[in-house]
């Protein structure tokens, strides 16, 4: 048997270069990874709340309760939608690339999405709900006339906050890094050596 008749002398074929995809960089993971706590978080604990009853004023503590962020705020289901459609675009980034017509980029359509996800996480917990006092009315002031509800903030909210804000940060740490890629790859249209 000689060298040339071997099967171990001949190097494989290089894949086509239409056919390699990206790899995930860390700035990649780092998104996904945040959306998945963001998406965690949503169903966490944001608000706590303490019902006082009192037979001639609120004062006795009577219960206690938790709600969770789209249970407080249902516009947070759009958060929620957001973070799925943020955790597609991440994954068929190379398809969505060789889709034809005139769309944005995936790298737009992540920071996009991550974007609109932070500002409505962080109204959401801003926004706390309203409180019930003595002074409201309806049914449960003429049953209990010394009845409040105190609201107050609980953890799932801050968490869901830190995990949009790291997602936004890595999402446009990413674009930037893919816009100076694009401009140190661009071709030049001058050669050196030649006059135009």
């Amino acid at each position: 048997m000689t060298s040339d008749t071997s099967p171990y002398s001949q190097a494989p074929p290089p894949p086509p270069p239409a056919a390699a995809a990206r790899g995930w960089t860390g700035g990649d993971l780092l998104v996904g990874g945040a959306l998945v706590v963001l998406l965690i978080a949503l169903f966490l604990p944001w608000f706590s709340a303490k019902v006082f009853v009192g037979p001639f004023g609120p004062g006795r503590f009577a219960a206690a309760g938790t709600g969770d962020g789209p249970q407080a705020h249902g516009y947070l289901w759009v958060v929620f939608v957001l973070v799925i459609l943020a955790l597609i675009v991440l994954v068929a980034r190379d398809a969505i690339d060789r889709l034809p017509g005139n769309l944005p980029s995936p790298q737009q359509m992540l920071v996009g999405a991550v974007g609109l996800a932070l500002l409505l996480t962080i109204l959401g917990l801003v926004q706390k709900p309203s409180s019930y006092t003595t002074g409201s009315s309806g049914l449960i002031r003429q049953v209990l006339p010394h009845f409040a509800v105190s609201i107050g903030w609980s953890y799932g909210g801050f968490i869901a906050l830190v995990a949009a804000l790291v997602a936004f940060i890595a999402a446009i740490g990413g674009a930037a890094v893919l816009q100076s890629g694009r401009h140190m790859t661009m071709p030049s249209l001058r050669r050196p050596g030649t006059t135009a």
